[in-house]
């Protein structure tokens, strides 16, 4: 977007708009992944401010707000979430992120917030994988096919020497799609569409969640004696995922926050209603990567609701990396004050 002619005698200053192709020329998977870990990691250590989301409309708008106490930096994420979306071929979530700097207060950048979601929720599936699931996993599940799902797949293999992802979806169609979109991307990778969740699940070493289910999507009596598994898409608590029996036998229930977990996610909220989980046994991953747990088998379990801390630590890291590329100067736009 060209710089609009303004007032030399203005008090002014660029502000950026990072499109979604720039988000993704500008931040590797890898450099997200980095990005996340601080997130959380600072989130733990109680340097950052963020009130638990702003839910309206039954769900279907939200707004998330995280303010670094250290350096006074703020992100700002609106999303709206219609599923009915997808038949039109129109992203189910969509969102805009603002970036404000701690110093001044000016916003700095507006971000596609569609896309900064998906790679910020992949992302923290990729810090919570390299942390708690085996080292050597070379099989990954993929249970839905939809917007956060390449970004989960992504994140997973940039962590680990997978070699085939079992892609599960309502839709056959979608699933295949998926398959054949990132086939090209990860051509070390067998990317095999399946017809139930149940032959997705039973050989893999990784799991990944990305639905809108109100119901456990496998029996954990499906699942390898050790496993690792990301539950990123129930996000209010009349929605589910996972078994409760997986989460009572798990070895590790980790969450991005125990606040944020304790108001929406239905997973956790189920099971403790039925006696199968006690909140003690929830450990943020923050306080996992300050003292993280000795290499064992059995399951683990990484349940995130997504937390703004993540859309601050990564809208910062795409506005230093489009800075320094020099794409800024054509894709900023001026703000004055007369």
């Amino acid at each position: 977007m060209a710089a609009k002619s303004v007032n030399p005698y203005s008090s002014c200053y660029q502000m950026l708009f990072i499109s979604a192709q720039m988000l993704r020329e500008s931040v590797s998977m890898s450099a997200a992944v980095d990005a996340v870990r601080r997130a959380f990691s600072k989130v733990s250590a109680g340097q950052i401010e963020q009130p638990t989301r702003l839910v309206m409309e039954g769900g279907t708008a939200l707004a998330m707000l995280a303010r670094d106490r250290e350096s006074g930096s703020t992100a700002l994420k609106a999303v709206t979430i219609r599923p009915q979306n997808r038949a039109a071929g129109r992203p189910a979530v969509q969102a805009l992120v603002i970036l404000f700097d701690g110093a001044s207060g000016t916003p700095e950048a507006v971000i596609d917030g569609t896309s900064l979601t998906a790679l910020r929720t992949g992302a923290a599936s990729g810090v919570a994988t390299d942390l708690l699931s085996p080292t050597n996993a070379r099989v990954m599940a993929m249970i839905g096919a939809g917007g956060q799902s390449a970004d989960q797949i992504r994140a997973v293999c940039s962590v680990r020497p997978i070699v085939e992802v079992r892609i599960t979806s309502l839709s056959t169609t979608s699933a295949r799609r998926l398959a054949e979109r990132l086939g090209p991307e990860l051509p070390h990778v067998r990317f095999l569409p399946v017809s139930s969740n149940r032959e997705a699940v039973s050989e893999a070493d990784v799991i990944c969640t990305a639905t809108a289910s109100t119901g456990p999507l496998f029996e954990a009596s499906d699942l390898r004696p050790m496993v690792h598994v990301n539950a990123v898409g129930a996000y209010t608590p009349a929605m589910c995922e996972l078994p409760a029996e997986l989460l009572r036998d798990a070895r590790v229930v980790a969450i991005d926050e125990m606040e944020a977990a304790m108001a929406e996610a239905g997973d956790l909220l189920q099971a403790m209603s039925r006696g199968y989980l006690e909140v003690e046994r929830l450990i943020e991953l923050g306080t996992l990567l300050a003292s993280p747990p000795p290499a064992a088998g059995g399951w683990t379990v990484f349940k995130s609701v997504g937390i703004a801390a993540q859309d601050l630590e990564v809208a910062e890291l795409a506005v230093r990396e489009v800075r320094k590329s020099g794409h800024a100067a054509d894709d900023s736009f001026e703000i004055g004050q007369s």
